[in-house]
């Protein structure tokens, strides 16, 4: 059930992860199912506290260039193609105005969340992570780099083990330099800013260990002192889209963060996430304040249209959404060709519409009656006499209520169920296509020809059909009622539309923040031979103009003072 990789694979460059492959899907669901259950019993946050003194120093530098890159660790392309640009000595871009900018290499890296999919494993992260990686900068020269990193989700599937090995139990990640020993972290900036990383497990509370490091941090900050606060969640976001009053209420005062919004007050003047694999940013009215979104490290596209555009609680507006609207609206209708993206889902859904139709073929006694409608009420009355149609039925229909992503459980009803209706009348109009077939060829009723070819209709056009019914319930759902955002996108596994933050804190105090946007990933790359370990080993080779970074949007810039 496990797809590991060989030695001879782990230096192959990786596809986007296909999570709707069958098998996928099962180790997943596994994996979450595991980690959810046995998540508090097997934290180890609490065996690796960082002492309160212990952090990092970077405030006797006159100014300082940090990377913010969230999501990555999926496809090569993608992935590398951050990698590498983020990499460049110097990184020319042009703002929407047409204005050039040149932005010199970052001397820190934080890596914020979800650093590997589908499900960590040492394989996987070689594979998708560290490969791209080392490719792109696998040595560097003193001064060197410094990385951190927030796990993400995807990083405790495994109860955050691989992650440990990689980033806090080693002193180098290729050309960086690892300055932390525990999932959480802390360092002391130029001109009074601070970077805080904060890791709240499985959506768990902040772990004894991180309470007593952040207060005597909070203790050791000024009043001038000004936060960078990296998460792995943006829960600003997840607090909002919650619309009903009063769970919004309790998420916001229950939320695993609202401690250290409360501990460090008003010096947080700029909150980082990943986990939307987007770039969405909302600001307070003076734009002092900064709420960033910024998942496009590498994994699959997710939409912005599905999102709420209304102030954040404290008057927060949007200012910028990258794709925007129109864009994210145009991509969804790729869901129109979910069997072609997708084409070993079809598995699942043609087996059920075998089992479905072979029993009720068996309960009618034969093929359906030539005349349509008539073998359609026929059909259905036997379904519901044949009990293992009926539980085959009944369970697809259980199993699409469950899928369903509704607020209200009525509607969540209502949508599986209507889901489960198309899906029955498709299984029965094959049966009775499957019936016409047998009368126009000729074929002995109930004889093996005719039963053989009715049912390979069931699985092989069924395949087809159930995976097309499923990309054509996906669009409805998310361009119509804004939901199943994740699940229309993952099955798109778009590779474009990346991005990254790169901040810059200026010799008069000043911070400015540069999004950086890939709108378009490479598909070619040219191998370079013999070149030295701080030189990138592939190069883009793809014509496509649209490869060059540039900036989604104008700088931000946060005042000294």
């Amino acid at each position: 059930m496990t797809d590991v990789p060989t030695a001879r694979d782990l230096h192959a460059p990786a596809d986007m992860v296909r999570w709707y492959a069958p098998l996928q899907l099962l180790q997943t669901a596994a994996r979450v199912t595991v980690s959810t259950v046995l998540g508090d019993q097997l934290d180890r946050r609490i065996l690796r506290p960082t002492p309160t003194h212990e952090l990092t120093d970077f405030s006797h530098r006159d100014q300082l260039v940090l990377d913010f890159v969230s999501d990555s660790g999926d496809g090569w392309n993608p992935t590398y193609a951050v990698a590498y640009w983020a990499t460049r000595p110097i990184l020319r871009v042009q703002g929407p105005d047409g204005r050039a900018y040149e932005l010199p290499r970052a001397s820190v890296l934080v890596f914020g969340g979800d650093q590997v999919y589908p499900t960590p494993s040492r394989a996987a992260y070689e594979q998708r992570l560290v490969l791209p990686y080392e490719c792109a900068f696998e040595r560097s020269e003193p001064p060197h780099p410094v990385l951190f990193a927030v796990p993400g989700n995807h990083d405790w599937y495994d109860s955050l083990a691989t992650f440990t090995k990689l980033f806090l139990d080693k002193q180098w990640f290729c050309g960086w330099q690892v300055h932390q020993r525990a999932s959480y972290f802390a360092a002391r900036l130029p001109h009074d800013w601070w970077l805080v990383g904060v890791d709240v497990q499985l959506g768990s509370d902040i772990d004894a260990n991180q309470v007593d490091y952040f207060r005597a941090l909070a203790e050791r900050m000024g009043p001038r002192a000004r936060i960078i606060l990296c998460t792995a969640e943006p829960h600003w976001v997840r607090a909002h889209e919650q619309r009903d009053r009063q769970a919004r209420a309790r998420r916001v005062r229950d939320g695993n963060l609202v401690f250290l919004e409360r501990l460090f007050g008003q010096r947080i003047r700029v909150f980082l996430s990943g986990d939307l694999h987007h770039y969405r940013r909302h600001a307070s009215a003076d734009g002092q304040v900064q709420k960033i979104t910024a998942g496009g490290g590498g994994a699959f596209l997710h939409p912005t249209h599905v999102l709420h555009d209304d102030p954040l609680a404290g008057g927060y507006g949007l200012r910028c959404a990258f794709p925007d609207h129109a864009a994210s609206r145009r991509l969804a209708w790729h869901n129109l060709a979910f069997p072609l993206k997708n084409p070993t889902f079809g598995a699942v859904t043609g087996l059920l519409y075998l089992l479905i139709g072979w029993n009720m073929r068996a309960a009618l006694g034969g093929p359906p009656p030539a005349e349509f409608l008539p073998a359609l009420s026929d059909m259905l009355s036997a379904t519901l006499r044949s009990p293992w149609a009926a539980l085959w039925l009944l369970a697809t229909a259980a199993a699409l209520v469950w899928f369903a992503d509704a607020r209200r459980p009525l509607l969540r009803v209502l949508a599986g169920l209507g889901h489960a209706a198309v899906h029955a009348f498709a299984v029965l109009a094959l049966a009775w296509l499957g019936g016409q077939l047998g009368r126009a060829l000729s074929l002995e009723c109930n004889g093996p020809g005719e039963l053989g070819l009715s049912l390979a209709l069931l699985l092989g056009l069924g395949w087809l059909v159930s995976a097309a019914i499923f990309g054509v319930y996906l669009l409805v759902a998310v361009n119509l009622f804004r939901r199943h955002g994740n699940e229309a996108f993952s099955s798109l596994r778009i590779q474009d539309f990346k991005h990254f933050l790169r901040l810059h804190i200026r010799r008069d105090g000043a911070l400015v923040v540069y999004p950086i946007a890939l709108r378009r990933v490479p598909r070619r790359w040219r191998t370079m031979i013999g070149t030295d370990p701080g030189q990138p080993k592939r190069i883009p080779d793809d014509p496509h103009p649209d490869t060059r970074p540039g900036l989604i949007e104008a700088p931000i810039v946060l005042g000294p003072g």
